[in-house]
């Protein structure tokens, strides 16, 4: 229930925050809830993570299929990616990452300054 909560959290953090604050803080904000909510390392990684890659891969998706626009085909090409759609899925990753080392790291930074030091 912890992990679900800690999940819901994250994306509503980064749907919320994600237009106002670059994305290194929004991490560091991943981070401080991963210390607030405490728990073990490797479900504060995933929470993180699929928190902030959902949020990174619906969110362009549905500006995309709303817009109609070309700038994703315009990326795609400057990059030289046969698929623009290959672009969100990057995009997701990279959200994926980063926010579960960010999780990650505000867990076990809290756990060092705890008194009960169970990995």
């Amino acid at each position: 229930m912890k992990f679900f909560f800690h999940l819901l959290i994250n994306a509503i953090l980064a749907y919320i925050l994600g237009p106002y604050l670059p994305y290194w803080m929004l991490m560091i904000v991943i981070a401080l809830l991963a210390i607030w909510v405490k728990g073990p390392a490797f479900l504060a990684f995933f929470a993180g993570a699929l928190g902030v890659a959902l949020v990174w891969l619906i969110m362009p998706l549905l500006i995309w299929s709303v817009s109609g626009s070309v700038l994703p085909e315009k990326f795609a090409q400057i990059l030289d990616i046969s698929n623009s759609s290959l672009l969100v899925g990057i995009t997701a990753l990279m959200g994926f990452l980063i926010g579960g080392s960010s999780a990650l790291t505000g867990n076990l930074l809290g756990k060092l300054f705890s008194k009960n030091h169970i990995y």
